[in-house]
């Protein structure tokens, strides 16, 4: 029997992403969770100017 490995997207754009993305990112492509981490943290840093 072949193990079917269960397919992940990415909860931001929609691309398939690893068991491991999945899990590691909090169901998003690093790309994305990249993208959230950066506008968050410039968010964070604005209202400190």
């Amino acid at each position: 029997m072949a193990q079917e490995k269960k397919k992940h997207h990415c909860e931001v754009c929609g691309r398939e992403i690893s068991q491991e993305e999945y899990d590691n990112y909090d169901g998003m492509c690093w790309e994305c969770w990249d993208d959230q981490l950066t506008e968050e943290s410039d968010s964070m840093f604005g209202e400190l100017m």
